[in-house]
């Protein structure tokens, strides 16, 4: 594989998602013009908007860095997985940073992909990006697939908020046979790669915490939110 890669970047250089200059799939000058925030729970601002999540936790904003959105759209839809370590990186800093995960387990919940959709990509972007961050913090991370997406779906890109809610209606369950715990030294997290109106995550939430979990935040790369 690393053989068949390496023939790849010879035939096919990487470039950079946003400036398209050659040598890597997000080049340094794109990085370091990046605004990262400080820690933000948006549940904190949206608190009418959330039901069930207890508030997401993102690094990135679309609407300050346009090179983000750029290399999170190859990332998904061009399948260049190279993209993760850096955003996994972004990731493991949030975690790091927030005060509710100090001395706790690290429970980080991927938002699954129909059957469908993962066999036509051949990735989940958000499983990736959880393991990768999983890799890079240790035994105080661990993760779990603890949702099936049991109905295949529209892609929310293409949906208003009020679509995207319809959309996923009665799409996630339990994996079967799973049985929850919720402690208080546990601390539960589902992961995506953006929150745009937080229907994807709110949806896995609300699952999640009918089945027994009394707190579940949403962890993203970047949000976009939109009405």
């Amino acid at each position: 594989m690393r053989f068949f890669n390496f023939i790849l970047n010879i035939l096919f250089p990487p470039r950079c998602a946003s400036c398209k200059i050659e040598g890597d799939f997000l080049c340094n000058e794109c990085i370091a013009r990046l605004k990262i925030k400080k820690i933000k729970d948006l549940g904190r601002f949206k608190q009418n908007e959330f039901q069930y999540l207890d508030g997401v936790i993102y690094g990135l904003d679309y609407a300050e860095n346009p090179q983000i959105k750029a290399a999170l759209k190859q990332f998904k839809y061009r399948f260049t997985k190279d993209l993760v370590d850096y955003f996994s990186d972004l990731i493991a800093c949030k975690l790091n940073e927030l005060s509710m995960t100090k001395n706790k387990q690290i429970i980080l919940v991927p938002v699954p992909l129909h059957k469908k959709r993962l066999n036509y990509r051949g990735f989940n972007q958000a499983e990736l990006i959880a393991r990768s961050v999983q890799e890079k913090m240790g035994d105080r991370v661990q993760v779990l697939n603890l949702l099936e997406r049991v109905r295949h779906t529209d892609q929310q890109a293409k949906l208003n908020k009020k679509e995207r809610q319809e959309n996923l209606k009665d799409a996630f369950v339990i994996e079967s046979g799973l049985q929850l715990e919720s402690g208080l030294d546990t601390v539960y997290f589902v992961v995506d790669d953006v929150c745009t109106t937080g229907s994807t995550l709110e949806n896995c939430a609300q699952v999640l915490k009918k089945s027994g979990l009394q707190r579940v935040y949403g962890l993203v790369v970047a949000k976009a939110l939109k009405n």
